[in-house]
């Protein structure tokens, strides 16, 4: 497997998340050259004029520009369209990566950790989309997309039985780890763009790190079909999602990678690995926690919710 360089720890927070987007977010309007506008210098009259008139227009628009941020950050109305866009991207991650296929055919581990990474490979492909877009709304969006990640996290943190006085170290460790995971693929897709074999061999590097926890007893077929997933996945989201259903938060994944007659690293068949009857719930019930981390399930299509297994 490739080595991937340890990244240093990371401030914790939404300050850390406006840094996080910032680098992409900064480099987007370089490229488009909104910054240098103003790079050369008028040397007559008329290009003087030119340039004080436009620079008016600049004030102006600033202006303009400052005042829209601030009804997008402290408008009710648009904070709760922000809360609900943010929910129904969670949701749409959360539903794949709880997807039994992982975890049953796909071998994936059903501990804290490998189930973590599967969300957070899942809300990186949503958060990149969000970047990309390069507008003060969409920053505004992710921050209550990790937000809502956070809380989630720290839900399972409990589910996971630990005293509740470390539930605050356990969330900051994870939050860390997360990071370092996010930027892996950030580097995978962003370095090596035009470099597909390259970005391939980094991302089974990524998957055998975070998904796979450095376990050798994961195969390489396992990890290549989980690496292809998150290329197509990434072109999906990026390149083939139409705009106009982004905005109204309809997506669509990929399919799971096909699991069957997986080869361990001797040439071995790997015994298949039937869904847990645990995992599964009769069709438009979903599992969820309660702050205490306590488990329950509901039907958003019934509008119902109740503490037995369905």
């Amino acid at each position: 497997m490739l080595f991937i360089k340890q990244l240093s720890s990371t401030t914790i927070g939404r300050s850390s998340i406006r840094r996080y987007a910032s680098s992409f977010y900064s480099s987007s309007i370089k490229k488009n050259g909104s910054i240098s506008a103003f790079s050369s210098l008028a040397t007559t009259a008329s290009d003087a004029t030119k340039t004080t008139s436009a620079t008016a227009n600049t004030s102006s628009n600033s202006i303009s520009g400052i005042f829209s941020q601030l009804y997008d950050k402290h408008s009710i109305t648009k904070q709760q369209e922000r809360n609900a866009m943010a929910d129904r991207l969670f949701q749409f991650a959360q539903i794949r990566a709880d997807d039994p296929r992982w975890y049953g055919p796909g071998h994936v581990g059903t501990d804290f950790r490998p189930r973590h990474a599967m969300l957070t490979m899942h809300l990186w492909f949503l958060q990149k989309r969000l970047i990309r877009d390069n507008a003060h709304s969409s920053l505004l969006i992710q921050e209550e997309l990790f937000e809502t990640f956070w809380d989630d996290t720290q839900k399972r943190i409990r589910e996971a039985g630990v005293a509740e006085m470390t539930v605050n170290k356990h969330l900051k460790d994870v939050q860390q780890y997360t990071f370092q995971h996010l930027t892996h693929y950030d580097h995978a897709f962003t370095e090596m763009e035009l470099q597909p074999k390259a970005r391939y061999e980094e991302l089974c590097g990524i998957v055998w790190i975070h998904v796979c926890a450095r376990d050798d007893s994961f195969s390489s077929d396992q990890v290549q079909r989980i690496a292809c997933y998150i290329d197509a996945q990434y072109n999906n989201i990026m390149n083939q999602l139409p705009e106009e259903y982004w905005k109204e938060g309809r997506l669509a994944w990929v399919d799971i990678p096909d699991f069957k007659r997986l080869i361990d690293n001797k040439g071995n068949l790997i015994p298949e690995n039937p869904r847990s009857p645990d995992e599964l719930l009769p069709h438009g019930w979903q599992k969820a926690l309660t702050n205490a981390g306590e488990p329950y399930y509901w039907n958003p299509e019934q509008v119902t919710s109740q503490w037995e297994k369905p």
